[in-house]
């Protein structure tokens, strides 16, 4: 059998058991295209190493491809459409992740200031649309590529509460929003994003490009890059070490408070001594 065919069986199989597969279906087609238009038995284990080591530095990313082949061989053999697996047996250590950016309050003011450098004579919507998204971030604790699902049916304005569809372990949950956060939404959407276009009506992207799609999560992290250079919101330790979007959420609020705690305790530590 060809390997794109068991990969286009594999992700059927998923799929129908009520999994989006939207990564990991990506992921194994980009791996067939690399592997090129050969039978599953053909695929070279050297091939498929380089696939999940990469060019590049090691990192997290390379588990995350070895987890997703490893399932669907282990789909592939149940099925007899392969014979051996020819995924490696061990793979490099993987060095630990950087701990999280810590976003004080100037930091954030200056993100939101900054948001106005993605605006475009073909984009003046950008920089308040990825104004609100910070926001809607910082105050909400939403994941990245939750933020990016919703549609203009998920946020309710007038109960001042967010609708999160197909969530983590295909959970549906409701989030609560301030009232100076809802007026951000609000304001946005009025104003910004009914005035584009609306291919799905009250379904489409609370977030979209000029043709009405859900912004891309890597355009959407390139921007991001842009505006903290032009904020000057960096650290040092190269790039794999910068502030992140991920890092919006507010359990690093309580990180931060703790830092906080513990430079008042040392301060108080250095009066009596």
């Amino acid at each position: 059998m060809k390997l794109a065919a068991a990969i286009g069986n594999y992700v059927k199989f998923k799929r129908a058991l009520g999994m989006h597969l939207r990564s990991e279906g990506a992921l194994l087609i980009r791996f067939s295209k690399v592997m090129g238009a050969i039978d599953i038995s053909d695929v070279n284990p050297d091939a498929v190493r380089s696939f999940i080591v990469g060019k590049g530095p090691v990192t997290a990313s390379c588990r995350q491809h070895f987890s997703v082949l490893n399932s669907f061989y282990r789909y592939a053999l149940s099925r007899g459409f392969a014979k051996t697996s020819p995924l490696p047996r061990t793979l490099p250590k993987i060095p630990p992740s950087g701990p999280p950016y810590i976003y004080t309050s100037r930091d954030l003011q200056r993100l939101l200031a900054a948001t106005a450098s993605l605006q475009t004579r073909k984009a003046p919507w950008r920089g308040q649309a990825f104004r609100t998204l910070l926001l809607l971030l910082y105050g909400t604790g939403l994941r990245i590529g939750e933020a990016l699902a919703l549609t203009l049916r998920d946020v309710d304005l007038v109960n001042q509460v967010i609708t999160v569809r197909n969530a983590k372990f295909f959970k549906e949950r409701l989030v609560p929003c301030g009232p100076k956060l809802n007026a951000e939404l609000a304001d946005y959407a009025t104003f910004r994003r009914r005035r584009q276009r609306l291919p799905a009506g009250e379904g489409s992207s609370f977030f979209a490009n000029s043709l009405g799609t859900r912004w891309d999560l890597a355009a959407t992290q390139k921007f991001f890059r842009q505006v903290c250079l032009r904020a000057g919101v960096v650290r040092d330790g190269g790039p794999r070490r910068q502030p992140r979007l991920h890092d919006l959420r507010p359990h690093n609020i309580a990180s931060r408070r703790g830092i906080e705690k513990a430079r008042m305790y040392n301060d108080c530590c250095r009066q009596l001594s």
